[in-house]
């Protein structure tokens, strides 16, 4: 069925080609009604097979076409009977019927349902129709009438062709200007009405002899033009044109495409043009000079309203760019862009407050963007009630707000605690009730030091994303900015690009504490301690750098290279004969890093190390992140046999009944508790209670922080699993543990048969 199109053109195109050909003007003028018909068919059949929505249209338009191939018939027969064809004919008045129809039909494909933005094609039709009436009425019209070739019945009708010649290019300009021109149908159907209305013109110039005993080059015009018709409705875009629902400011622009003002350009032009050739031509003004006033008048005024309307296109779009271009899409509130115009525009001192969602990304990874940005849009809903008429609330990005002001009209302290009591209400989403916190960092645009430099919008921005980086790290969650967290941020990022390069030039170093088994009283493992051997001399341990580390992707190399390095060094005592446990730390980007897994599974297999010698130590507070998440990371290890500790118990807020859903085998009771044990009768309670409940649970207990051997015997009393601590030994490097583990073992042996001695 897609094919018939082809078909129809091909047989089109021999349809012309016989018209010429035919052998008598009778046979010539059945061919030419033949291929007027077959145009009328094929529509209808394309109408029924493609089934567009505006049937109405193509049937119209195939009722039009059906009336010329009618009038070619009457035209013909009067011809065939009389001898000789009058002016007028019944033939004139089928023909001059056949206009409108065709063209209401145009008019359904090409209209828009009415707003004010559809006075533009309007306009734009209106300005074609009077220049080109301009050119037929002066050109061909007039001297018809002034040879006296033409009077009455015979006049109107030879003013009538021309009028709706006039009324089909009006709607062809109002074609070329839709956004329906990409389907291919809609062209054909153009280039079928543009070639019927130069053809009508060429014989409305008497360029031709009308007369149905000659044909003439200039009748391939009709003839194609049936062709398009036909193709046009058989083609399958045709069902894609429907009337198009577009809004009224892109409507209005779409009156302005570039072929469309090239025409309408010509069109204005034709009124100067006609005048300088009737000129020249030496034509008596009194014959043409009323006509072309009257049209260039009417010209002028509709270019002037098109410019009107182009003015105010012009007006809406940049209002709503403007308006598009400082807004954040989901939220609606203001974005960086409106709040650096803000700070710019405000003639004295500016005051940023910044509002950050804690543990935001929690949020996304447990139930999903799709409530998370709903959880955005709920915060910012309830900072507009903390914000006046005088103060910008922008959403910066993420999940970053801003409230900006003048710095005279604020308080910035009572607006950061009015927000943290905002955020002390759980927030109702969809069917999810969630505790939601925020931090809040205060900025200004007075200068923090006396005589330091002005500072620009965006150096406000970053002043208060330090100021709410700070306020994480407080009680109150509020922080204001001074110059000391530029210094901090600086040495951060130097401190990133030396780690970077320590790793790569070997300034890291694996020391090793010893862990000892109460029971035996002999070490059975070590937990590897990373350090930096700085270039300046000094030995930094993990917690100068590793907050650095875990904020950029320097972590996840970091972790590679204390893993790989550990187990490589127990391949090498294990060839000395000396068989230790190794604990390695893991941080809480670790333990949410997709790659963690597949780490430990390659160090495991490359250095032939046993799963359960290899403990991964989390902190407690790392766990309880993502519970969830936790679970299902340390489930996995589990099953690899790798065992799994939490480390530091008893600094966060988990419970033990809750540690027992994690996949863990051992805790590490925190040093605070253990070094205060002998003269705190609450932490020693704490320590008891805990090793027992452990035992209960059936997981291994670790004490830290071990510094004398009263509190090494409680421990054993208390069956406490292993200890470590300086009393035990202290972290050393690989090369010297084999000695220390000698003379430790040595010593704990010792101690221990005099006691029982």
């Amino acid at each position: 069925m897609t094919a018939w199109w082809r078909w129809y053109a091909v047989l089109g195109a021999v349809g012309c080609a016989a018209y010429f050909v035919a052998p008598t003007t009778v046979w010539g003028q059945s061919v030419f009604v033949l291929v007027g018909a077959s145009a009328v068919a094929a529509t209808v059949i394309g109408t029924r097979m493609h089934r567009p929505r505006n049937r109405t249209a193509w049937l119209a338009i195939a009722a039009g076409t059906g009336l010329w191939v009618i009038g070619d018939i009457v035209y013909e027969w009067i011809h065939i009977t009389r001898g000789s064809v009058p002016d007028p004919s019944l033939a004139d008045a089928v023909y001059l019927v056949g206009y409108p129809v065709y063209g209401f039909g145009l008019f359904l494909l090409a209209r828009h349902k009415w707003r004010a933005s559809e006075r533009g094609h309007v306009a734009n039709s209106a300005i074609i129709m009077v220049a080109f009436g301009l050119l037929t009425w002066v050109f061909a019209v007039q001297p018809s009438l002034g040879d006296g070739g033409s009077s009455g019945i015979a006049g109107l009708v030879d003013v009538a062709y021309p009028a709706m010649d006039i009324f089909l290019l009006g709607l062809l300009a109002h074609f070329v200007g839709s956004r329906q021109w990409r389907a291919l149908s809609y062209r054909l159907l153009t280039a079928a009405v543009l070639l019927l209305v130069i053809t009508d013109t060429v014989n409305n110039f008497s360029m031709v002899t009308e007369s149905s005993s000659e044909r003439s080059l200039f009748d391939v015009g009709w003839t194609i033009s049936y062709v398009l018709i036909g193709v046009a409705a058989l083609h399958p875009s045709m069902r894609r044109i429907t009337n198009p629902n577009i809004e009224s400011d892109a409507h209005l622009m779409a009156s302005f495409t570039t072929p469309t003002v090239v025409v309408l350009t010509a069109a204005t032009l034709t009124a100067p043009v006609v005048m300088v050739i009737e000129v020249l031509r030496e034509e008596p003004i009194a014959q043409w000079g009323w006509a072309v006033l009257l049209c260039a008048g009417a010209l002028v005024i509709l270019v002037i309203f098109r410019i009107t309307d182009l003015l105010r296109l012009l007006h809406t779009q940049t209002v709503q760019l403007r308006a598009v271009a400082d807004s954040d899409h989901l939220t609606g509130l203001a974005n960086l862009r409106a709040l650096e115009h803000r700070v710019w525009g405000n003639a004295g001192e500016s005051t940023l407050l910044t509002v950050d969602i804690d543990r935001f990304k929690e949020i996304n990874d447990t139930f999903g963007r799709g409530l998370g940005d709903r959880v955005l849009v709920a915060v910012a809903e309830r900072l507009r009630g903390v914000a006046d008429d005088s103060i910008l609330l922008a959403r910066l990005a993420g999940d970053e707000f801003a409230l900006c002001g003048p710095s005279e009209s604020m308080d910035p302290a009572a607006l950061a605690r009015e927000i943290q009591n905002r955020f002390t209400t759980p927030f109702a989403v969809g069917n999810t009730t969630l505790l939601i916190e925020a931090s809040v960092g205060v900025a200004s645009t007075s200068p923090a030091v006396e005589g330091a430099d002005e500072t620009t919008p965006d150096r406000l921005v970053q002043h208060a994303d330090l100021a709410v980086q700070a306020a994480k790290a407080t009680q109150s969650r509020i922080a204001f900015y001074d110059r000391s967290m530029d210094r901090n941020k600086s040495e951060q990022l130097i401190m990133l690009g030396e780690l970077n390069t320590a790793l790569e030039s070997d300034q890291l170093r694996l020391h090793y504490q010893p862990q000892v088994d109460l029971t035996s009283m002999r070490i059975v493992g070590v937990e590897a301690l990373l350090r930096w051997h700085h270039p300046d001399g000094s030995v930094l341990s993990p917690s100068a750098f590793l907050p650095t580390a875990e904020r950029t992707g320097l972590i996840r190399p970091l972790t590679s290279y204390v893993l790989t390095h550990a187990l490589a060094q127990r391949g090498r005592w294990m060839a000395e004969g000396l068989e230790l446990s190794i604990a390695v730390n893991i941080s809480t980007r670790n333990l949410f890093d997709d790659t963690l897994i597949e780490q430990v599974s390659a160090a495991l297999q490359q250095f032939d190390c046993p799963p359960g010698r290899l403990t991964l130590e989390v902190t407690e507070s790392s766990a309880m992140t993502d519970p969830a998440g936790a679970i299902e990371t340390l489930s996995i290890l589990h099953a690899m046999g790798v065992q799994v500790a939490i480390d530091d118990y008893g600094t966060g807020y988990s419970s033990l009944a809750y540690i027992e859903r994690l996949p863990v085998q051992e805790l590490k009771i925190d040093k605070t508790f253990i070094g205060g044990m002998a003269h705190n009768s609450a932490h020693a309670a704490i320590v008891r209670s805990t090793v027992e409940l452990a035992r209960t649970l059936g997981l291994s207990v670790t004490a830290e922080g071990v510094e004398d051997e009263v509190t090494m015997m409680t421990l054993r009393e208390l069956r406490c699993s292993r200890a470590q601590g300086y009393h035990l030994g202290r972290p050393t490097s690989a090369d010297r543990l084999p000695a220390l583990v000698a003379e430790i073992d040595d010593r704990l042996n010792t101690a221990t048969g005099e006691r029982i001695s």
